[in-house]
């Protein structure tokens, strides 16, 4: 697993951003440069680098990439030819400044500025973020862009990002800092689960002010099985499933287990000694996926945005869907189960994650950026996943957006951190919610988009 260090970090920042304006000379085409998509990819991949450093949950890593690429989003929007802006689409989404009249402002590059000013507000590494902004700023002026233009460009930028950083302020996010859980000891329900025995996390998410959703609740589950310790119930069934499962994993199984663990904080205990590793959340993960998918095909700048920006969007509504229900069912892991009422010494593949299991919040989110980008790109979403080589997994090909978040929901009842009904029923949660986004907000505003 990999340690990210601030050095790694920064090096990481500077290097590639750099090595696309290396030769250094005066050019007349910035706009060949600053209109690249796959330089909007590298800077969403430059701070899912910060968010991973930073060590973020994975609901916090959804609000980073929601609001840092609905800003670019919305920069876009208001040049008025490409994307409808989501003013009145969004909740309370409103009074997003309007470029002043006669100002010469390239709008990609504007739209880079006001994702890195929202990213730089949301996550805790400053000094990286200012690298990141840095370069982009050199990038432009190195490719020739005039300076009136720069200018035009970094102050409308930085007033769109001053307006939604304005209105995240509204979303109950601070409230929800410091809340606890009380964990109420009743058979069935949650109860930390080793190494670390962490307490639950972000209990008063389901508070969160939704996106595009009525409310948390939208899109309630089925109810999990009643819970039982009978041998002949369903809920011992289930239980024992998972058991089973884990202890006769294959390769490919333990793989794909693995491939999908995006565990941002994983704990690590060797003799008295105790360190943690930092990984890709998942929310990360995906956005890794939607830059391949959309350079797969040959998307530019602007639907590559929307791609970033409706997927960002679907998982997080999905993340305060799926942890309503979490907290709502408060339903006990299959480590405790099992530990308490099969067998004490048995152990899941993958560290239990610190909150209640019912329903798989990986499995929501996935299917909700999946269903995104198979509306967008029309199902044209084959890809290889190679965003997890720096933790050392092997790539991963799919036939489809779709079926990469099948195999997600999969990988956490491999892993044993699942019941098989929770990760089926959060697939289910996560398509609705990723129709929804589609609905209300990208589907017309992209049709058009290449």
């Amino acid at each position: 697993m990999k340690r990210v260090s601030v050095f790694y970090l920064m090096a990481l920042i500077a290097g590639s951003l750099l090595l696309l304006s290396s030769c250094k000379q005066k050019s007349s085409d910035y706009a060949k440069v600053m209109h690249d998509p796959l330089l909007y990819n590298d800077v969403v991949h430059k701070i899912n680098y910060v968010v991973i450093y930073d060590i973020f949950t994975p609901p916090v890593a959804s609000r980073v990439f929601a609001y840092s690429n609905l800003a670019a989003y919305e920069v876009l929007a208001n040049e008025g030819g490409h994307l409808a802006s989501m003013e009145g689409k969004v909740k309370d989404l409103n009074n997003i400044p309007h470029p002043a009249a006669n100002a010469k402002i390239d709008f990609p590059f504007a739209s880079l500025i006001a994702l890195i000013k929202v990213g730089d507000q949301l996550t805790f590494s400053g000094d990286t973020m200012m690298i990141l902004i840095d370069s982009v700023k050199s990038l432009a002026q190195n490719a020739g862009m005039p300076d009136d233009m720069f200018n035009s460009s970094v102050a409308y930028g930085t007033q769109v990002a001053d307006s939604v950083i304005s209105w995240s302020k509204n979303d109950n996010y601070a409230k929800t800092r410091g809340s606890n859980f009380t964990v109420t000891g009743l058979p069935g329900h949650w109860s930390p689960t080793p190494p670390g025995y962490f307490d639950a996390v972000e209990p008063l998410w389901p508070t969160m002010r939704c996106m595009v959703m009525d409310s948390a609740n939208m899109f309630p589950p089925p109810p999990p099985p009643a819970f039982s310790t009978d041998t002949t119930s369903e809920f011992y069934k289930i239980a024992k499933e998972v058991m089973y499962t884990v202890n006769h994993l294959d390769s490919t199984q333990k793989w794909i287990a693995n491939f999908w663990d995006c565990n941002s904080f994983k704990l690590h205990i060797q003799g008295h000694a105790m360190f943690a590793t930092k990984a890709m959340t998942p929310p990360g993960h995906w956005m890794e996926i939607v830059g391949t998918i959309s350079w797969n095909n040959h998307a530019d700048f602007y639907k590559t945005v929307a791609a970033y920006t409706g997927s960002a969007i679907g998982m997080y509504d999905a993340f305060i869907c799926c942890w309503y229900t979490k907290y709502k069912f408060d339903l006990i892991r299959p480590e405790t189960y099992i530990n308490k009422y099969i067998n004490q010494d048995w152990m899941p593949y993958l560290q239990t994650p610190p909150f209640p299991e019912y329903n798989s919040a990986h499995s929501t989110i996935s299917a909700a950026a999946a269903t995104v980008l198979g509306a967008l790109y029309k199902d044209n979403t084959a890809f290889k996943d190679s965003s997890e080589r720096d933790w050392g997994w092997p790539d991963r090909s799919f036939k489809s957006s779709d079926e990469a978040a099948l195999e997600v929901s999969l990988s956490r009842f491999y892993g044993g951190i699942h019941y098989k009904q929770s990760v089926q029923t959060a697939y289910v949660q996560g398509k609705e919610i990723g129709n929804l986004v589609m609905s209300k907000l990208i589907g017309k505003g992209t049709d058009n988009l290449k």
